[in-house]
């Protein structure tokens, strides 16, 4: 957890000096939801309903776990 946690106040650090991160979007179909976490971020994932809403999924999650703007940062996805 430790680490996790200086991964956020590190991403901030860059965020806030103009930086853009870049994270990935890995996923994994539960039969009824999409499981969304993000490789940068371990532990901390969502569901969606299906494919079409991982990225927009995944970019909240991260703003929210950062408490930085969804624009901020850039995502991309991983075939899971």
């Amino acid at each position: 957890m430790d680490q996790l946690r200086e991964r956020i106040a590190g991403d901030r650090r860059l965020i806030s000096a103009g930086e853009r991160p870049l994270y990935h979007a890995t996923t994994t179909y539960d039969g009824s939801a999409v499981d969304v976490r993000v490789r940068e971020l371990p532990i901390i994932h969502l569901f969606v309903p299906d494919a079409a809403d991982v990225l927009d999924g995944a970019r909240g999650l991260i703003a929210r776990t950062l408490g930085v703007p969804p624009a901020s940062f850039d995502v991309t996805t991983d075939e899971g």
